[in-house]
């Protein structure tokens, strides 16, 4: 869009990163709980975000799946399973990662790593008012 003063296309500019936020707000929003959540799938991916985050610097590691147990004291509620990561260091020693940390380093991996793909999808379309809303060049 051609504009005839700098006034106009700051105006134009300011409504169309108005309009691209609150479309970003949605992008990031949909990318975090419908893709984050989506990249479970992805195999192995829980077990490297929380080597990752809680044993940087590990050379190797090693996953212990537990049984499904009931997670309330009701015999008709939900089961769940424990996992269980050692990793192991260079100098010999090692580190235990145990449920709780697992599912945070998993859960909050996904889940972040949703966002981000929702941001750097929204960061080039709050710069396109840059190059679509411009001032007319005048003719000799």
């Amino acid at each position: 869009m051609k504009l005839n003063t700098a006034k106009e296309v700051w105006i134009g500019r300011i409504i169309a990163w108005l309009i691209l936020g609150a479309i970003s707000l949605g992008i990031i929003f949909a990318t975090t709980f419908i893709i984050g959540p989506a990249l479970f799938v992805i195999p192995n991916l829980s077990d490297k975000l929380a080597v990752a985050m809680f044993c940087p610097g590990a050379e190797s590691s090693s996953v212990q799946e537990g049984a499904s147990v009931p997670t309330t004291s009701s015999p008709s509620g939900t089961h769940g399973h424990t996992v269980e990561v050692t990793c192991y260091y260079a100098d010999g020693s090692t580190t235990t990662i145990n449920n709780g940390q697992y599912a945070i380093a998993a859960i909050g991996g996904v889940f972040g790593i949703g966002g981000l793909i929702g941001i750097l999808i929204s960061i080039p379309l709050m710069f396109s008012p840059f190059i679509l809303i411009r001032k007319k060049k005048i003719a000799d």
